[in-house]
């Protein structure tokens, strides 16, 4: 099987849109990596407002200026604006910049312009091109030969799950339909991928789904054409986007109430696992699929984590032609495959404790050997060790107490601010000398 890094090549520079032949050619792409079910949906089909658009192509996107062509929007994906209707004509240079869109912070790069993806009512034509042509237009006349096809087609999501012994399920989803653009999608999927094949051979307690689809779109339409049953069955989720590109730092947006499990859960794994994060509530980074999944009827909780410099600023490349592959970081990709595994271990490792001893025990009689000097063993790392050792002697002062079987190894782990894995591999000491009882039930 391919790599992260390999699959986002293969898939660098598609023309993919909601639905479009450069979208199928990524699918298929990704069905050569895992099993995905291919879920369809047909073109005009309407829900909430939302409709599914037909599949778009671009025959020729020329402007010439005295029968010299001076810009050719097929060279890049984003150099026709998503949707654009057809226009053949002349126009003077007035008119033409009325379609022409560009970022002038940025000004070798072309937009990636996705408003018509939602809004058929609204369309128009229009090229994306850089600043640098736009701001040396000359006045005169423009000939414009923009041809695209609209046809009725399919929308696809793509779907994969990974059952565990109970239907329970997490949800993963991220989007596929951004032309030419990789850290803004593609880079959240193959993470999610790579996770779920480090699963294939694992036995889970809890069953975990991936799904990947156009943004809002995809995931309105997979939603409503499940039954009830299944969907009451997905308890939190995961959206994953923008984890590609070398800024160490993490964000992490909360879900609606900020006091799920798997906010809990992500904050405790970024605080002890990854190199720094920020949070920001509900839609507070960045707004994509988690509104949908988190929807009344639905309210699936679901977190958001990307590489967001700010709450004002993505990253440098952002819905620009310049996110390829050239900024892709192999290694920022394994360290959110870690965050993502580290969060899987909590939901299945977690379990509720029962004591089975009476009064006090002696942790360091050999017997035993449970007394921890922290800061001493080398496992217990925490650039605050008086914090460190202040947590590891309140916990073993307390941890007799709290094995009543209503507290889970997460718990701790949370209330004494140490890492779960730590506090896991401890505990699984009491329970080989028999002083405490693992119980396996749901934590979700």
């Amino acid at each position: 099987m391919s790599s992260m890094y390999e699959i986002l090549k293969k898939i660098n520079g598609l023309p993919v849109a909601p639905v479009s032949l450069g979208t199928d050619q990524q699918n298929e792409i990704l069905r050569q990596e895992l099993p995905f079910k291919v879920l369809e949906y047909e073109s005009g089909r309407e829900h909430n407002g939302w409709i599914v658009p037909d599949d778009w192509q671009v025959i020729k996107a020329e402007i010439k200026k005295d029968g010299k062509l001076i810009y050719d929007g097929k060279v890049n994906p984003l150099g026709v604006i998503g949707y654009s209707t057809s226009f053949n004509g002349k126009v003077d240079l007035t008119e033409l910049k009325k379609h022409l869109f560009y970022f002038e912070n940025s000004p070798d790069d072309l937009v990636y312009h996705c408003d018509f993806y939602y809004k058929p009512h609204q369309r128009t034509w229009g090229f994306s091109v850089p600043y640098n042509l736009y701001k040396d237009l000359s006045e005169g006349e423009y000939e414009i030969s923009l041809e695209t096809k609209n046809t009725k087609g399919k929308m696809k999501a793509l779907e994969y799950t990974h059952q565990g012994e109970s239907e329970k399920t997490i949800i993963f989803n991220a989007h596929n339909c951004h032309a030419a653009q990789l850290n803004d999608g593609p880079a959240g999927y193959v993470v999610f991928m790579e996770a779920m094949k480090r699963l294939k051979e694992r036995k889970t307690k809890y069953t975990y789904r991936l799904v990947i689809a156009p943004e809002h779109l995809g995931t309105v339409f997979y939603l409503i054409d499940l039954k009830p049953k299944e969907i009451k069955n997905f308890k939190l989720g995961i959206f994953l986007e923008m984890v590609g590109h070398n800024n160490p730092i993490f964000s992490l947006q909360e879900s609606f109430n900020g006091r799920s499990l798997i906010d809990r859960i992500a904050h405790h794994v970024l605080k002890f696992k990854s190199q720094g994060y920020w949070s920001a509530p509900y839609r507070k980074i960045i707004g994509n699929d988690e509104s949908v999944w988190e929807a009344a009827g639905y309210e699936i909780p679901m977190i958001s984590l990307s590489r967001c410099q700010s709450v004002d600023f993505t990253y440098p490349q952002y819905h620009l032609s310049s996110d390829n592959i050239d900024i892709i970081n192999q290694d920022k990709l394994e360290e959110t495959v870690g965050m993502i595994m580290a969060m899987i271990d909590i939901l299945e490792k977690d379990c509720f404790l029962k004591r089975k001893f009476t009064g006090l025990v002696a942790l360091s009689n050999p017997k035993y050997d449970l007394y921890i000097v922290p800061g001493t063993d080398p496992s217990m790392k925490n650039d605050d060790l008086k914090k460190n050792n202040d947590s590891w002697y309140e916990l073993m002062d307390r941890l007799p107490r709290e094995c009543n079987d209503s507290i889970t190894i997460f718990d701790l782990a949370e209330k004494y601010h140490l890492p779960f894995d730590q506090v896991y591999d401890y505990l699984k000491k009491f329970q080989e000398k028999g002083l405490i009882e693992f119980i396996e039930k749901d934590i979700i």
